[in-house]
């Protein structure tokens, strides 16, 4: 097939997951038309048989099987890099796409060529619609949804919440979107140099938005478009390595984004939350008080050390994907 043809590439990691993603292409395919695509499936060292199944089922699909867990951002930049279409769709494998949701995508960013990026509605399985779509994070935000200001006054935290909350079921400019469903130019994509890999997983959406409004670029939701989007389902039940992955990545977004004042400010806070967690932990069963010291610890490490990746800590191998 010839590359100019190809008009959509779509990169989807997966970590045991072998049916939803097994769901989320014979959706993709029984639901969009009008369209080229292909498909890259980035498989990181799963023990569910996910490689074998892919290829017996789908032997056109480009399947890269990694020998370890290289998380979501490293993953995705690996299935751009051997992709051929003239935009980029980041999608779950826990998704179902619903009927010609990323044609609609596709023709949106052909006759918007000041948008770099658009994002669709997610619902859950149960029928709800998601919270996809977000300001930038901020030191308020941090503040706010922070354990303890949970703890202190969830009332204001729940106010605060519903002020920042963007209606999806309109179509508007957003300040981004979650990377579950977010297509991309690909020549922006490029220019930006792909996922920040500094992110092992989480916030690796809103840093690559927050780069392409610097360049100038609009992000759009649109509301006419949409999938259906299991959450969860794709990264495993170890709550205490996920809370771990998401503080690393919380970490790093701030040393990347915020000033120096505003980093050492939330840095602080970050630990006072910490300390106040490992505080309660002190009434927890044994073992989930030593899980819960242990990720405590590495999350202080983390703060005063830009040299520790959050792959290197041991973690289960289910944070691998969000």
């Amino acid at each position: 097939m010839d590359d100019a043809m190809i008009d959509l590439s779509i990169a989807i990691v997966s970590y045991n997951t072998k049916d939803l993603l097994l769901d989320c292409l014979r959706a993709l395919h029984a639901h969009t038309s009008g369209i080229r695509f292909d498909v890259i499936v980035v498989d990181n060292d799963s023990r569910d048989g996910t490689v074998s199944a892919v290829r017996d089922a789908y032997p056109a699909i480009t399947i890269i099987a990694n020998q370890d867990n290289r998380g979501f951002a490293k993953a995705v930049n690996q299935a751009v890099a051997v992709s051929r279409g003239r935009h980029v769709l980041l999608l779950n494998s826990d998704t179902l796409v619903k009927d010609q949701s990323l044609a609609t995508m596709v023709r949106y960013l052909d006759d918007h060529p000041d948008v770099g990026a658009v994002s669709c509605k997610q619902w859950t399985g149960e029928g709800h619609l998601n919270q996809t779509c977000f300001p930038f994070p901020s030191i308020r935000d941090h503040l706010f949804y922070s354990t303890l200001f949970h703890r202190v006054a969830p009332s204001i935290q729940a106010a605060a919440a519903a002020t920042q909350a963007v209606d999806c079921t309109q179509s508007q400019d957003v300040d981004w979107a979650n990377g579950a469903c977010l297509m991309v130019r690909r020549s922006l994509f490029e220019q930006l140099g792909g996922l920040d890999e500094s992110f092992f997983m989480y916030f690796e959406d809103a840093d690559l938005c927050r780069r392409l409004r610097q360049q100038g670029y609009r992000v759009r939701h649109l509301a006419e478009a949409a999938i259906v989007h299991l959450i969860g389902r794709s990264s495993g039940r170890n709550r205490d390595a996920l809370q771990l992955v998401w503080e690393f990545s919380r970490i790093r977004y701030v040393e990347k984004h915020f000033s120096p004042v505003k980093r050492w400010l939330m840095k602080g806070w970050i630990a006072g939350g910490i300390g106040w967690r490992l505080a309660q932990s002190l009434g927890c069963a044994p073992e989930m008080r030593r899980r819960k010291i242990q990720s405590g610890v590495a999350v202080i490490r983390r703060l005063w050390s830009e040299s520790l990746p959050v792959e290197q800590l041991r973690l289960d191998s289910s944070a691998s994907h969000r």
